[in-house]
């Protein structure tokens, strides 16, 4: 399996053009995949870059609802017409952030033709080397960010994520997880899909949305702390880290993880 990142806020390669947001590119046996899309088009003009066919994939992947995994969306759809499109039945549900007193969009437009849309309502098998899940459900985070909204019956009220989905690849001895944001919670979302999957997982691919963290909340850095030490200790052999999870958790997450926390950024190649 190979995985190359096409977009995430930073880039190892200064050709490349990075963004607030993320797409992946994954080749798995016969399979040509995108877990997200990206918040511009970026991840077609890096593609092109790095000598990657778009037009070849047959699967995408969105996480969840928000603009800055699926805006390429239109594009992706302009240069290929083959692919199969995966995404909550939620997707293109309203999404807002709350900055001050503007309730600002953050969702995905929805495309008028849909013929290609697979729409998941439960968690969705492709074979038994790749499935979608859906069911984790929605806690409390301790570093949680209640500016995400969603819009229910006109009322603005906070996102539980009912539009988030992850993404699981059975490569050979590795067990490799997609999570896009992990808006419920990377412990949650791991804990959850190990117990009631019956799945050890080598690899885990993702942002944390941990970005807001404050190393001045006592208790937000005494979570970190024993996160980091759970996470240290389980069976997962890497975490690779990117986009939301911010630079200062993931400073605040390294001592304890060490080499099992790593970064990736636009450019980044993993080779399982």
């Amino acid at each position: 399996m190979k995985i190359i990142t096409l977009m995430e806020n930073g880039t190892i390669d200064k050709r490349l053009k990075n963004a607030h947001g993320l797409s992946l590119y994954i080749e798995h046996d016969e399979h040509k995949i995108l877990f997200d899309l990206g918040p511009n088009n970026n991840f077609y003009y890096n593609a092109e870059v790095l000598g990657i066919d778009l037009s070849e994939v047959d699967t995408v992947i969105i996480s969840h609802g928000h603009f800055d995994h699926g805006r390429g969306l239109k594009k992706f759809m302009e240069i290929n017409s083959k692919a199969k499109i995966y995404l909550s039945k939620n997707a293109f549900s309203k999404q807002y952030k709350k900055v001050k007193f503007m309730y600002i969009p953050i969702g995905i437009k929805k495309p008028k033709n849909l013929d290609r849309f697979v729409f998941i309502e439960k968690d969705y098998s492709f074979s038994q080397d790749m499935k979608i899940f859906t069911k984790v459900k929605s806690l409390k985070q301790i570093i949680g960010d209640d500016s995400l909204l969603t819009k229910s019956n006109g009322n603005y009220i906070i996102d539980r994520f009912d539009h988030e989905v992850y993404f699981y690849i059975k490569n050979n001895d590795n067990h490799v997880l997609f999570s896009g944001c992990s808006h419920k919670g990377i412990e949650n979302i791991v804990d959850t899909l190990q117990k009631d999957e019956n799945i050890k997982f080598t690899h885990v691919l993702g942002g944390f949305h941990m970005s807001h963290y404050n190393p001045q909340d006592l208790i937000q850095t005494t979570y970190l702390e024993s996160l980091g030490d759970k996470l240290e200790k389980n069976n997962v052999k890497t975490y690779y880290s990117c986009h939301c999870t911010g630079d200062k958790a993931f400073n605040a997450l390294k001592p304890y993880m060490k080499n099992k926390l790593q970064r990736i950024k636009t450019g980044s190649i993993i080779e399982l």
